[in-house]
């Protein structure tokens, strides 16, 4: 029940504190939109890279290396 109350005052405070923000800066939902994308676009360009920097045998099980 005591994490149910502090969950619920967490909850609270950050609407709170979220809707002050939107007073203070109207456009922020599209800002938070607009930083959400280049993140979710920075991570799919990190995660190409480091598809790219692998050796073949790593990128693919069905390959046998001859030594």
């Amino acid at each position: 029940m005591e994490n149910t109350d502090k969950k619920g005052c967490l909850e609270d405070q950050f609407q709170e504190m979220l809707d002050k923000a939107r007073e203070l800066y109207p456009d922020i939902d599209d800002t938070i939109t607009t930083l959400n994308n280049m993140t979710s676009q920075t991570n799919n360009l990190q995660d190409y890279l480091n598809l790219t920097h692998q050796m073949p045998a790593e990128t693919s099980n069905n390959q046998i290396i001859f030594a």
